[in-house]
């Protein structure tokens, strides 16, 4: 069975291509599920399923009919409403409060700037180091250098850096400002710098799921912003994007040269089984899981944490104990929403975000958007496109984003007939308190 989901991606991968005859959001989903299903296939064939990020340990390599069906039919569902969009009939993308997504711009470089201060004492010492080591002491609860240079900042500096995860929408900013409204790449161009500020805190802990997030969205924002793409835009991307590319590469190899060089699989092996391990450990949870466990940490951060004082990161040793196994491999989104709700649960989670997904795009063939929209069709699309690993969202640090996104989205529908609005932010009693919440949320799903 583990030929299936490789034979069936690609069947839906070539029906969402045939049906538009263009390279969209869809395809371009549809084919990463693609990809990462042929290495499944490499995995079992090549013998890799005995890596420390895989769940099968004496557990029979034989993935079932109904985990297999599952698995396929739950990311289609999440999947189709990017079938919905047509990025190359776009006509307009809009700024109705024009001014807010201005300051937005000008918050994020400020955010860039803070972690670039607080990261760059440690980053040449990190990369000269044992990434085994650093990925041990994340796993220890050990906070880094610039954790602990972060907390002997002011509250707000140390907000902006804690919640850096925003910065991921200079993404889409950057293709709308020097794409659509066609500005100056001098003026442009630091957006996506500093939209790299969660790469630079993951490379603390020896993370490379981080640079694979951004590598993976960065290519969604262009396949999304493809009519508006210019050849100055274009030239600039393709320059820029190659050192970057071969830095990442040379990264990711070393980390897991360092971190796994000495296991059976060896190098190689483990990153063949970073690419394909999630539709095998969907399979194992399927079989494996405890059906009376309920944990809804990972779906609802914000408001567990303000409810319970509780997130995800809390409770995974909990749960493992009872579970019998690890909980934070690679699992797909699906995989996730099923560790956490079950069958219910999952197929529920599911449908609900195949409808707001819906709500967000509205109708087929829409031509005209707001970037507000465009930003919620951007945090909405992280969820199957980095689903081939797990869920993005599941703690009150990357799920910041999100919470960003809505408010912009929910604010884009006021419309002022004057000003753009004079809210003051208001803090709580509680807000002393994030900042150590969030540091124990550091990056533990990445077992590779």
């Amino acid at each position: 069975m583990h030929f299936v989901p490789f034979i069936y991606f690609s069947a839906l991968t070539y029906y969402f291509w045939q049906k538009h005859r263009v390279f969209d959001i869809a395809v371009y989903i549809s084919l990463l599920f693609t990809v990462t299903s042929f290495f499944c296939i490499v995995m079992v064939l090549g013998g890799f399923t005995e890596g420390s990020g895989v769940l099968i340990d004496g557990w029979e390599v034989e993935c079932g009919i109904a985990p297999t069906f599952l698995y396929c039919a739950l990311v289609t569902l999440t999947i189709f409403p990017f079938s919905l969009l047509r990025p190359e009939q776009f006509r307009k993308i809009g700024n109705i409060h024009r001014y807010v997504i201005f300051a937005l711009a000008i918050f994020i470089m400020l955010q860039g700037l803070v972690v670039f201060y607080l990261v760059a004492d440690s980053i040449q010492d990190i990369l000269s180091g044992d990434f085994k080591y650093l990925k041990d002491s994340v796993y220890d609860g050990d906070i880094t250098p610039a954790d602990a240079k972060m907390m002997t900042m002011p509250l707000p500096v140390q907000m902006m850096y804690l919640f850096c995860t925003i910065t991921l929408l200079g993404i889409p900013l950057f293709f709308y400002y020097s794409c659509v409204e066609k500005h100056s790449l001098w003026l442009t161009a630091p957006l996506l710098v500093a939209s790299v500020s969660p790469v630079l805190r993951g490379i603390l802990g020896a993370d490379r799921t981080e640079i694979i997030h951004f590598g993976l969205m960065f290519l969604f924002c262009v396949v999304l912003f493809q009519k508006f793409i210019v050849r100055k835009v274009r030239n600039f991307l393709l320059t820029a994007s190659i050192p970057v590319v071969l830095a990442a590469s040379v990264y990711i190899f070393a980390v897991s040269a360092s971190r796994f060089d000495e296991s059976d699989e060896g190098t190689h092996g483990s990153l063949i089984e970073y690419a394909g391990q999630s539709f095998l450990n969907f399979c194992y949870v399927y079989d494996n899981h405890n059906p009376d466990l309920y944990y809804f940490e990972r779906e609802f951060p914000f408001t567990s944490y303000i409810l319970f004082d509780t997130q995800y990161t809390d409770t995974k040793e909990e749960r493992r104990a009872k579970e019998g196994f690890f909980i934070g491999v690679f699992a797909s989104h699906i995989g996730s929403w099923f560790l956490d709700g079950g069958l219910p649960g999952s197929i529920i989670i599911s449908v609900a975000f195949a409808l707001l997904c819906c709500a967000v795009i509205r109708q087929y063939d829409r031509t005209e958007f707001d970037i507000a929209e465009i930003f919620m069709i951007f945090i909405f699309g992280a969820v199957p496109t980095f689903g081939i690993f797990y869920y993005r969202y599941y703690s009150i640090a990357t799920a910041a984003v999100y919470v960003a996104a809505i408010l912009l989205f929910f604010y884009s529908k006021i419309d002022f007939v004057w000003g753009e609005g004079t809210g003051d932010a208001s803090t709580t009693d509680s807000e002393e308190d994030i900042p150590e919440a969030i540091l124990n949320t550091a990056e533990t799903t990445d077992t590779q």
